[in-house]
């Protein structure tokens, strides 16, 4: 059974500069909860950007590959490698104005059997909220 995380925020910045923050795989261990390693990976295909985080989460350490599909302001985000049996991410950017942007996430994953005695929904959508905070955070503090 699949376990979802679903969020919609608003944003001040731009579509742009989240779309940027979204794709900088290497910032990611900046501001990002848990995330002790970021790096991009090599990818020569247009439109896709391919990226590893290392998360340290109960004591062990989870290393998760993805690739991020560009289109417009959508960005899709499929599991290559990764401790999760199944996963998948959006980001839908919204343009309100020239620095506020409407942002929704959504998430769906399937964990390994031995995570799922800690997933209670409550965990996660309390992680779900402070990634969403920390990406807002980060857009407020630095210029990408």
């Amino acid at each position: 059974m699949k376990t979802s995380f679903e969020r919609s925020e608003i944003f001040q910045a731009s579509p742009e500069k989240i779309l940027s923050l979204i794709n900088n795989f290497e910032l990611y261990k900046e501001f990002l909860p848990g995330c002790i390693e970021s790096t991009r990976l090599p990818c020569d295909e247009d439109g896709l950007v391919k990226g590893r985080l290392v998360f340290s989460l109960m004591s062990k350490t989870y290393s998760f590959e993805s690739i991020n599909k560009t289109h417009g302001f959508e960005v899709n985000i499929s599991q290559s490698q990764g401790p999760f049996k199944d996963f998948s991410a959006m980001w839908s950017l919204e343009s309100i104005d020239s620095n506020t942007s409407k942002v929704k996430f959504l998430t769906k994953f399937q964990l390994p059997f031995f995570l799922k005695f800690f997933a209670k929904q409550s965990l996660i959508e309390k992680i779900g909220t402070k990634f969403m905070q920390a990406f807002e955070e980060q857009l407020n503090a630095k210029t990408l």
